[in-house]
């Protein structure tokens, strides 16, 4: 498995060492030393880029020692070692990335405006029409009109009815968590933004439907149009 992900992303390396390389590009001095040293340090950054990609909060450190230890032919850990730290970071220890990452994302948001606020489950939210208390969320099988609009970190639109002036009509237990959470805090009329971590959105299962990858934070502005209590 390890050798196999290792070939993956050599394969990845020398097809955008290629792809990214301009087709008319002029021929300059090459910085280092020699040119083998130019291609082993071209080789580095596009590892790194690649790497990055896979997993932004790798060891660079760890990764060049073990560059080193492989050219060296002095490996630290054992084949079968490797094989079991592997699955362990890849299947078991992303729940922590995953939070470490959330928590730290929603720490800043909040920092740079403080109007957002947290909940004891993570929900990350700013109001901006708290709407009719008086007609509010009282379990989850209340049905709600909503208008909303979902995207992910990178800003873009995973789903939407606010682009198409639209509404949905949904029981209140059929949607997400976080989205639940979120809604109880406003009334009808109320108009709010929620960041919902990824254990409150789709979890580890993630969402096919709307290709929402597991562990997924997403951002949720919502309006609550109306409540229909029961």
């Amino acid at each position: 498995m390890v050798k196999r992900v290792i070939s993956l992303i050599v394969v990845a390396v020398a097809i955008l060492a290629v792809s990214c390389a301009p087709k008319s590009a002029p021929v300059e001095e090459a910085v280092m030393k020699t040119s083998a040293d130019s291609m082993s340090y071209v080789l580095g950054l596009n590892i790194g880029r690649n790497l990055i990609a896979i997993d932004s909060l790798l060891n660079v450190d760890a990764v060049c020692e073990g560059l080193r230890d492989a050219y060296l032919m002095q490996p630290k850990l054992r084949d079968e070692e490797a094989r079991a730290a592997y699955l362990k970071y890849m299947n078991y220890d992303i729940y922590e990335r995953v939070k470490r990452y959330e928590d730290q994302f929603l720490e800043d948001l909040r920092k740079a405006d403080r109007k957002f606020v947290a909940t004891s489950s993570g929900l990350t939210y700013k109001v901006h029409t708290l709407g009719d208390m008086k007609s509010t969320i009282r379990n989850n099988r209340d049905t709600v009109n909503i208008c909303y609009r979902v995207l992910n970190v990178g800003g873009e639109t995973v789903d939407t009815t606010y682009l198409f002036k639209d509404t949905l009509r949904t029981a209140v237990g059929d949607m997400p968590r976080g989205v639940i959470e979120a809604s109880k805090l406003i009334g009808k009329g109320g108009h709010l933004e929620a960041w919902l971590p990824s254990t409150l959105a789709f979890g580890s299962a993630g969402c096919d439907s709307l290709n929402v990858a597991p562990n997924t934070m997403l951002y949720y502005e919502v309006w609550l149009v109306d409540v229909k209590r029961r």
